[in-house]
Order: C-alpha cells, then structure tokens, then sequence
C-alpha cells in the first residue's frame, strides 16, 4: 500500500478539472458515488466503464480473467503479492488470472477511473499468436506506458459506449485498442523508487498546477536534481513530459463538454489558447476545436471513427 505523502499541498485555487469525480458520458455530469456500466457485450469479450469514488472502497478480491485496465482518470495503486503498481492515464496494467489483489488510492480526495476489457481466451491466444499464458509478454510485465495513439484511441472506445449501437464497430474497436495496448514495446526493467511515485502523486494531488521542479522536490522530500535523473531514469521520460501527458489526456475527456476551450486551456495549465492548440495537434494531429467538434456531433459517428483510426495510425507511424 502506498501511503499518502506527508508534503502534499492543496492547490491555491481549484477549478471543476481539480475535483477527484470524472465525467459520466451517459449523463454529463459528475457522479459522486461509484458506478460500472457495460461500454460493449460480445462473444470477443467484456468492455466496461468503471469509475471509483475518492470517499468508496477501492476494489479487492481474487482476479479471474485476464483483463486490460486503460485508466483515463485519477490515481490508483495496484497491488499483487509483495508487488505494487502505481496506475494513472499515463500507463497501461495488464491483469492475469489467480492472484490476490488490491486497490488503493494513495491521493486524498481523488478517485480513479478506467476501461476495463475483459477479452475472451481465444482472443488473446490470436493477438498473441499462441497461448497467452505462454506469449503474452504483456501480462507478464504487468504494466506499459500508454501511447498518443492509444489515448485516442481509449477516448473514441468510451464514446462509441455512449453513442453508438452498432455491434459491428465496438468490435473491431475493442480488438483494434487490444492489439495497441500489448504491441507496445516495454522499455527495460527499471526498479522504481519511493520518490518517482510521490512525484506522479504531488502531480495529481496539486490538480493542474503550474508547477517547478523545485516545487515537485520539495513535496517530495529530495533535491530536484535527484529527481529529474531519478524520474528519467525510471519512466523514459522527464517530469515535464509526464505532466504534459496527463494534461492532454484531461482534455481528451473534458473537451465535448466544454464551451470555452481558453478557459480550459488555462484551467490545464497551459499558458494560452494558442500554445494549449499546439501542444494539441503536435500530439494528436488535430487542434481542440476539431476534437471537440467531432465528440459532439453525432451525425458525424461513423466518420469520426474513420477519422480517428486514420489519425490514431498516423501518431503511431510518427512515434
């Protein structure tokens, strides 16, 4: 279990993108409580929307499936035997059967919340091409970074749940995010430290801050040379990178119910409309204006999924 870190500080002000609830696309609004609905239901497998409350019990018990969990909200600790796996929008967990496990939020106030795809047997043995107790590299790592590809990607399978009823499509979507979930490649083990998770928990607990490097060491409880090398060194990537990440999937799940995109923009921590935009494309290769357009016109469902498999390739290709 990973305990609340002792110098985490509120935010001086806190906007409705710092409160610990997602947003539940079935009703646009915040739900206070739990809740776990079906995103899709087939012989392929089980979709599911599920979102945890900060004020809930965390879930525990004995896995019996293999599962891919794509947390897209919060923070949350997964933990198996003697080992724990700090989960966010940034990282992808791969959940194999007969284990013992648990959930713990280790940010005050702050729930979690993910898709979780239950795919049948047969299904992973193909993705894998031969049995995935054997060849699934994926489960056996536990957990991967995610990638802008699959961010999409994620977005566009929760608002197919939401919105669309053709059977057909949320298959091919679900199998399409399956095989771009385990096709990433891991880096190296890296051992984590106590320092690299209190971090990615500063990050969380301070909402959307504009925060130092400085600031960061100092809630942690290190020199921020320490944890710049330490924070590469662990996640591939720097602090700054990991933050942006998280900023860019926020907006991903806040955009169709936004009508001021500057004022969301601000809200993330971004400078501007303009540099929010850019940052934006650069990633995902189109402006907020344009995602957000497509996430609430229905009329353009079909086309929109076209779309986004054309643009979700095209970020892969230029990764």
């Amino acid at each position: 279990m990973l305990p609340v870190s002792a110098h985490q500080k509120p935010a001086s002000t806190r906007s409705v993108f710092d409160i610990g609830l997602p947003i539940n696309r079935e009703t646009g609004r915040r739900d206070e409580g739990s809740r776990r609905s079906a995103v899709h239901r087939s012989k392929l497998g089980l979709v599911e929307d599920i979102s945890i409350s900060p004020t809930g019990l965390p879930p525990k018990g004995y896995e019996t499936n293999y599962q891919v969990v794509l947390p897209y909200f919060g923070l949350f600790a997964y933990g198996v035997g003697g080992k724990t796996w700090l989960l966010d929008a940034n990282r992808i967990l791969f959940v194999s059967p007969g284990r013992e496990y648990t959930d713990v939020h280790p940010v005050e106030n702050l729930g979690h919340a993910a898709i979780v795809i239950n795919p049948s047997r047969e299904v992973l043995d193909e993705i894998c091409e031969g049995p995935v107790s054997e060849r699934g590299l994926a489960f056996q790592e536990a957990s991967r970074p995610t990638s802008a590809s699959l961010q999409l990607m994620r977005h566009q399978l929760l608002r197919l749940g939401a919105e669309c009823d053709d059977p057909l499509m949320k298959d091919e979507w679900t199998v399409r995010v399956l095989r771009e979930a385990m096709a990433i490649p891991q880096r190296a083990a890296r051992v984590r430290t106590g320092a690299v998770d209190r971090a990615k928990e500063v990050l969380h607990a301070r909402g959307c801050e504009r925060l130092s490097l400085d600031d960061i060491a100092q809630d942690v409880g290190v020199t921020p040379v320490y944890l710049t090398q330490e924070f590469s060194r662990c996640e591939g990537i720097p602090l700054y990178r990991y933050q942006l990440r998280l900023r860019l999937n926020r907006a991903l799940l806040e955009l169709a119910y936004c009508d001021n995109i500057t004022g969301l923009a601000l809200d993330l921590g971004f400078s501007s409309h303009s540099h929010f935009s850019s940052v934006f494309r650069s990633a995902f290769g189109m402006t907020p204006s344009e995602y957000r357009t497509s996430a609430i016109t229905s009329a353009q469902r079909q086309e929109m999924a076209e779309r986004m498999e054309t643009r979700a390739s095209n970020v892969k290709k230029a990764a």
